[in-house]
């Protein structure tokens, strides 16, 4: 036995949220992987471990491609094909030998400029501008749609509109129930699965010492350090958890950093209720993280000790 043996320190995940998580466990796989000493001995356990990892990331792909979505994106084009032949159809009787139609075309051309409805823009300003531009040619321009023959147009192309509001609206409310019965009890198989491995691979260390794993639990444990740092932003601490006193094997550990410190809660950290989510972040080098996510999500609670919700700001569209 060896007491002075490494050990893979403590890290408390209560602050990192569903992608920060996904992510520690991407990087961190990679280095236990990248280990024939490690992989000798605890295969079954980095195997279980990256199968969490894996039905994770597929959990959270499948939230962002149901049937609502498909749904969401065909109404979306079919209200386009509406305003589009709207407008061709405003443009060619620009034309018309009926001054009367010419004239209604002029006028109308001035909403059209004004609203500009595009692609370009996200779904919510869109289906905005697109309810304000029926409502204000069915209002003021009603003589003019009538002249060419264009009022079912716009009504149909405000129900359209309507419909995709409540369609995405639906989708909203199923990817956030899929989010929270699903995607945070996946989060905690995979914290389950590191403590494991963790703990069976600190074991070895003491047992066996660590001279055959040195480098990679080096590498392990400056990734630690790493996330840590990123939990103590959150925790409203400078530098706490920078340090590395405490191992995550014994379930109650703490590693201490100058300035503050960071305590492994073992066995707790329950996901709470998620916000939205996307597609979490991949690595090819197991040195660096990336971005986890797009969309309208942003990095948690920064500059507060209150309780973390650990399944939030995951930002999926």
């Amino acid at each position: 036995m060896d007491k002075n043996a490494r050990q893979i320190e403590a890290i408390d995940f209560n602050y990192l949220n569903q992608a920060e998580t996904y992510q520690y466990s991407i990087d961190q796989l990679a280095r236990a992987k990248s280990s024939s000493a490690i992989m000798a001995k605890l295969g079954s356990e980095v195997s279980a471990w990256e199968g969490a990892t894996q039905a994770f990331d597929t959990a959270y792909r499948k939230a962002s491609s149901t049937t609502q979505t498909k749904l969401v994106e065909s109404l979306d084009a079919e209200r386009g094909t509406i305003y589009t032949g709207f407008v061709g159809t405003v443009n060619n009787a620009l034309k018309s030998p009926i001054e009367a139609q010419q004239q209604a075309a002029q006028l109308l051309q001035e909403p059209i400029k004004r609203y500009a409805l595009k692609n370009s823009y996200g779904y919510q300003e869109q289906t905005m501008r697109t309810e304000q531009f029926c409502q204000d040619l069915l209002t003021n321009y009603a003589q003019q749609l009538t002249a060419l023959g264009l009022t079912a147009w716009i009504e149909a192309l405000q129900a359209k509109n309507r419909e995709f509001q409540a369609a995405m609206a639906q989708r909203t409310n199923e990817q956030a129930g899929y989010v929270k019965n699903e995607l945070s009890n996946l989060r905690q198989q995979i914290i389950a699965r590191y403590r494991e491995f963790a703990k069976m691979m600190n074991a070895v260390l003491l047992y066996e010492g660590d001279e055959a794993y040195a480098g990679v639990i080096d590498q392990i444990n400056a990734e630690v350090r790493h996330y840590k740092q990123i939990a103590a932003r959150k925790n409203g601490s400078a530098s706490g958890g920078t340090g590395g006193s405490g191992s995550a094997s014994g379930g109650s550990g703490t590693a201490t950093g100058t300035g503050g410190s960071s305590s492994d809660n073992e066995g707790s950290g329950t996901g709470t209720d998620p916000g939205t989510s996307t597609e979490p972040g991949t690595t090819t080098d197991p040195g660096t993280t990336t971005d986890p996510g797009s969309g309208t999500g942003s990095d948690q609670g920064g500059g507060s000790s209150s309780e973390p919700d650990p399944d939030a700001g995951d930002g999926m569209e």
